[in-house]
């Protein structure tokens, strides 16, 4: 290899360097911030590709192709839909959450082989604990000031932590899924340790649980409490089962001393009756455009429409699924559902043998049975930041 490519090749690990500190530092904290990791993760995510198909040099996962089949059903269900969408062109480029992930899943893998050291793993590792954790406590003090400092200006919600998002829905779900990774860390600390000091994780373990436990995302604690024993399904199976007793039991505390968790479970049944009539909603859209569904991001526009003409209750809510399948049924249609489904499955199977990966990918399934995380732009970008580098 020749003086100039050396360069380019160094260029664009830098740019990949780059745009994961930037995902490190943005991912709790701004989600417009974060966007600049797409600007610096394209052009290496092209040179890399390139490079991948001229030397086939690893095999590309399962998931991966799965992933990629659902970026394509995600653009055809768009073009299927064209004249019934105000602004088709924009469905098609919010598929690029989609695309800068399969790129740089290829600039990932060389950046890991040749240019990742000991001191840029810390130097992630510790910008993505700090930043995350200063987004929680300052939501944490909006949520007991009403005032949020680091966003100047109120806090989202008057009882519900929302760390430094706009929606305490998007922080509740998303910090249940860092805390899996987190708890991750801490149990399997010993591979961990010339990288991070043990006291860090359980400071930062310590203020995002209190986050994830003030966000009253029902969801996002079933997605954290029932995917953490999976942590230790390759070693032990008597603590997977114990600890999903433990959780039962916490749960069963947390219902019986405290008011808030009781009229989380019970009394909003208000809320549960609307989230199932966005699941009617979607299983109808479906329905009527079985293949290629309403297109991408499309189902949502079309859910008031919807619910009028098959007198489905709260005809004057409007919002997406609330179910990552679901949503993907409405939008995608049968392909894209099964594009859905079989990532999922495929993820699972390919991180069995990475406890941590595994339990943080359960985490994905089970808590996105409550909420369209995987449309979520901030939620979006952690879970497909994982997704390609690993």
């Amino acid at each position: 290899m020749n003086q100039s490519i050396n360069r380019t090749e160094t260029l664009m690990y830098k740019f990949t360097y780059a745009g994961l500190i930037v995902l490190a530092l943005g991912i709790f904290t701004s989600v417009s911030a974060t966007a600049l990791s797409h600007i610096l993760l394209f052009a290496p995510g092209i040179y890399f590709a390139l490079r991948f198909i001229k030397n086939r040099d690893f095999k590309l996962s399962s998931h991966w192709w799965a992933m990629f089949f659902l970026f394509i059903v995600s653009i055809f269900s768009v073009l299927m839909n064209w004249s019934d969408m105000p602004s088709p062109m924009k469905n098609i480029i919010k598929t690029k959450y989609f695309l800068i992930a399969l790129l740089s899943s290829f600039s990932f893998h060389y950046f890991k082989e040749n240019y990742l050291t000991d001191k840029r793993i810390k130097v992630l590792i510790h910008l993505f604990l700090l930043s995350t954790s200063v987004a929680t406590i300052s939501g944490l003090i909006g949520l007991w000031s009403g005032f949020n400092p680091l966003k100047f200006k109120a806090a989202c919600h008057a009882t519900r932590a929302c760390g430094l998002y706009g929606m305490y829905m998007t922080y509740g779900y998303g910090i249940s899924m860092f805390m899996v990774l987190l708890t991750g860390v801490i149990v399997y600390r010993k591979r961990f340790s010339k990288w991070v000091n043990p006291r860090y994780l359980y400071i930062a373990w310590a203020i995002n649980f209190v986050g994830l436990i003030l966000s009253f995302a029902r969801g996002g604690w079933i997605g954290f409490f029932c995917a953490v024993p999976f942590l230790f399904l390759n070693q032990h199976v008597k603590k997977v089962i114990g600890l999903f007793f433990i959780g039962i039991a916490f749960t069963g505390i947390a219902y019986v001393s405290s008011d808030t968790v009781q009229n989380m479970i019970t009394k909003r049944s208000e809320s549960n009756k609307q989230r199932l009539a966005f699941f009617e909603t979607a299983y109808m859209a479906f329905r009527e455009r079985p293949l290629f569904g309403y297109g991408y991001r499309n189902f949502e526009p079309n859910v008031k429409k919807l619910k009028r003409r098959y007198d489905i209750g709260w005809p004057e809510f409007g919002g997406h699924a609330h179910n990552n399948a679901l949503e993907h049924l409405a939008s995608t249609g049968a392909l894209g559902f099964i594009g859905f489904i079989l990532f999922c499955l495929l993820w699972l199977k390919n991180s069995y043998k990475e406890p941590i990966l595994f339990a943080f990918v359960m985490s994905f399934c089970l808590s996105g049975l409550f909420q369209y995380t995987f449309g979520d732009g901030e939620n979006l970008f952690f879970i497909l930041g994982i997704f390609s580098f690993f």
